[in-house]
């Protein structure tokens, strides 16, 4: 099978915002070449040809008028000054002779002229995606194709020849328009597109994990010519929305109508989904909490130290069961357990996830009143609070580090990723039975080279 590369790399982008839709251009490019290589193959050597005898002088004179209008070279392109259409022109060369019958045949002449036959192209779409082209001729002659035989006898033929050339250039038109269409093969790359971005994109991630695209629109930027190519723009927006495991497989939907529109900045905004067991987030989170120690604002100043935090689920919401070392003067040395449960949320730096609506209830057993007083008083509980923080800022660089680690990537058959992941920023929470669930948005910059050959 032949292996073709499209002409230009897919730029993506991938931004922070992981809500904004996703957008992807494929540049088409119709090289020139192919229409003028029709042109040359299809404009006929001949657009005229005349054998006819016509009368003059009331019939005393008859005159046979034979000869032919010819294609005198080759097919040339160039691009109008506006850049928005193409400029097809071939050169014709008239040859004709006047005949008079009999005595007349002295007054035998040769005449013709010369002319170059222009066309304007301008390509279209059709909102069914298809690609077609306005074609516009005309030309100018030269001389009159006419001669004067003799005082009072003037014979021309360009009657007899503008029909037969318009029907010529309307045929080369048709042809042209032709070109242009098979080589742009819109609706065939569009489809490709289309059905690709609808395809969930594997991602590079430890676990295994998808990208599910919803796909939102389609759009062609408006034609352009250069010295040798048409160029357009295939456009389309998508989200796109992580997940874990494997996506299942779906029917795309058709194309949409077709919208022309200038060509979007193309840009991914994609997350990655990583899978933190409550394990490794209590982990976390003792470290963080043991590296300072709370005072209680009471006589003889114990100190509250944060011993281990274990995390699990419950429903929606994280319960953190934090243990407690309440010690001072005199010997004092008491265990202790709070529950700390509360909401998990995104704090401002979207790298650490702290509780909302959060209770803290302290288990009884074996505590004094006392000690019990001192861990409800609000400062101590506040400090409880912070035990259940989970900053993130390392389990999201590894996982950076991850997907970075994977590139280059083949997301979906095709289409080959490369580039730079940049910081994940966290941008959802999901309590399942089995771990936190965070989604974090990746910013960075990929390219992707697409290779139709491969599409599947």
């Amino acid at each position: 099978m032949r292996r073709l590369l499209l002409p230009a790399l897919l730029t993506v982008l991938m931004t922070e915002n992981a809500s904004a839709l996703s957008l992807l251009t494929l540049p088409v490019t119709v090289p020139l070449a192919g229409v003028q290589g029709a042109a040359n193959a299809r404009v006929p050597a001949e657009f005229a040809r005349v054998d006819e005898t016509r009368d003059y002088l009331g019939g005393l004179l008859s005159v046979r008028l034979t000869g032919t209008v010819m294609r005198a070279g080759h097919v040339s392109l160039r691009t109008a000054p506006e850049g928005d259409a193409l400029i097809v022109s071939v050169p014709i060369r008239a040859s004709f002779r006047a005949t008079p019958a009999g005595l007349g045949s002295f007054l035998t002449r040769d005449f013709g002229g010369a002319a170059t036959v222009s066309l304007r192209v301008a390509p279209f779409v059709t909102p069914e995606w298809e690609a077609g082209a306005r074609v516009k001729g005309d030309y100018e002659w030269t001389d009159p194709l006419s001669v004067d035989l003799t005082e009072g006898v003037r014979v021309s033929v360009r009657s007899l020849v503008d029909g037969q050339v318009r029907a010529q250039l309307d045929r080369v038109a048709a042809e042209v328009a032709r070109a242009v269409r098979e080589g742009a093969n819109l609706r065939a790359r569009a489809g490709t597109v289309w059905a690709q971005v609808q395809r969930p994109w594997t991602l590079p991630t430890p676990d295994p994990a998808y990208a599910r695209v919803t796909p939102r629109s389609l759009s062609v930027s408006p034609f352009r010519f250069t010295d040798d190519a048409l160029k357009l723009t295939v456009g389309a927006t998508f989200d796109l929305d992580a997940g874990l495991g494997r996506a299942s497989a779906h029917m795309p939907s058709p194309l949409p109508p077709l919208r022309v529109a200038p060509p979007p900045t193309p840009g991914v905004s994609l997350s990655v989904p990583v899978r933190l067991p409550y394990a490794e987030l209590s982990e976390a989170a003792t470290r963080a909490a043991g590296r300072q120690a709370f005072p209680l604002p009471v006589p003889l100043s114990p100190t509250l130290r944060v011993t281990g935090v274990t995390v699990k689920p419950l429903g929606p919401k994280l319960s953190a069961a934090v243990s407690v070392l309440v010690s001072g003067p005199l010997g004092l040395k008491v265990r202790a357990t709070a529950d700390v449960t509360g909401t998990p949320k995104l704090d401002a730096s979207g790298r650490v996830v702290t509780l909302g609506g959060v209770t803290v209830t302290t288990r009884r057993e074996g505590l004094t009143g006392r000690v019990i007083g001192w861990l409800a008083d609000a400062r101590a509980q506040a400090y409880l609070t912070r035990a259940a923080r989970f900053d993130l800022t390392e389990p999201l660089a590894k996982a950076r580090g991850q997907v970075q680690s994977r590139l280059p990537f083949a997301p979906t058959p095709g289409v080959r990723l490369a580039g730079t992941v940049g910081p994940l920023r966290l941008s959802a929470l999901n309590v399942t039975p089995g771990a936190l669930i965070v989604t974090a948005a990746a910013s960075g910059e990929l390219t992707a080279t697409v290779e139709v050959g491969n599409l599947r």
